[in-house]
């Protein structure tokens, strides 16, 4: 198996303007530990979403900063909030659900903000000419544990290290987890 598997966790990516509304002017996230894909890291910080008088606390924030806000769920999320955030990747928030997001000194509401991501395998500029794909594509998986699945999407960018990352929620239904291998069928 070629590709290690990432199972990822509900989290919160956000834009410097509401990490400041949400911890005060000029707050730094502080590293708690590395993510495998390069610059990123799991934040000490974490925030509380809201929607419609329901909470969810101790929400993990991702950092470094990026240009939007962007809320991640689990499939169990949208069913608590009874809300149906879209399967989207990464950054592709038009039209998708909004948040309320609740920091130790301020409150954003974010609207547009809030997606469950869709599989997809981060790869470098190697990686894409080693597997004969493209940035974009789509691709069907096989994990080591034999399980089968279509409509993974190819990222890849200068921080891109090899991972297929998958949901929590759909990695504990098919028995896939972090470290698992996968290859490209």
């Amino acid at each position: 198996m070629d590709i290690k598997v990432g199972v990822s966790n509900h989290h919160i990516h956000l834009t410097e303007k509401d990490l400041y509304t949400l911890f005060g002017e000029g707050y730094t996230l502080h590293n708690k530990r590395d993510l495998v894909q390069i610059g990123q890291f799991a934040a000490e910080e974490t925030v509380t979403l809201e929607r419609d008088g329901k909470q969810l606390e101790h929400i993990r924030i991702i950092g470094p900063c990026r240009n939007y806000t962007q809320v991640e769920l689990l499939d169990r999320d949208n069913e608590y909030f009874g809300i149906s955030a879209p399967v989207r990747t990464s950054g592709d928030l038009e039209g998708s659900e909004w948040m309320d997001i609740i920091g130790p000194v301020g409150r954003v509401h974010a609207i547009e903000s809030t997606i469950v991501a869709d599989r997809h395998i981060h790869m470098s500029a190697e990686d894409l000419v080693t597997f004969g794909v493209h940035k974009g594509q789509t691709v069907k998986v096989q994990y080591e544990n034999g399980v089968v699945l279509g409509n993974v999407h190819i990222k890849s960018d200068p921080s891109c290290k090899l991972e297929l990352h998958m949901n929590k929620d759909e990695a504990e239904r098919l028995g896939i987890e972090t470290g698992m291998g996968v290859k490209i069928c």
